[in-house]
């Protein structure tokens, strides 16, 4: 995908984040997703195509990047970052799902918007 790699590192369940809330009855799923950048020219990620796939099937896109620990971040040629990206998902379905990156044209998750 544009030079750039992408991988779930590890994730965690957060009842808060930076002092916020998720909604009523929910926590924050927040991945560790390392971003590899395979080409020679600095690329800015400002979001990441993932879900957060809950054991009963369920999609949860991630939400809003306000509310990611990082903003934009540029990665250097060749070299490797991680990034968080935070999900706002009902407590009951929090347990047994998993963060998955969103590959090819689907329907859903969030594109990479890649700037040079």
């Amino acid at each position: 995908m544009y030079g750039i790699d992408l991988s779930v590192a590890g994730s965690a369940v957060r009842r808060t984040l930076d002092n916020r809330r998720p909604g009523p009855n929910h926590v924050f799923v927040v991945a560790d997703l390392e971003v590899h950048n395979r080409g020679d020219s600095a690329v800015a990620v400002s979001s990441i195509p993932a879900v957060f796939l809950a054991a009963d099937g369920t999609q949860h896109e991630p939400a809003s990047p306000a509310l990611w620990p990082a903003g934009e971040v540029v990665i250097a040629p060749y070299a490797k970052e991680h990034v968080s990206v935070v999900f706002d998902v009902p407590r009951t379905k929090a347990a047994g799902g998993a963060v998955r990156i969103v590959r090819g044209d689907g329907p859903t998750g969030r594109r990479l918007h890649l700037a040079s």
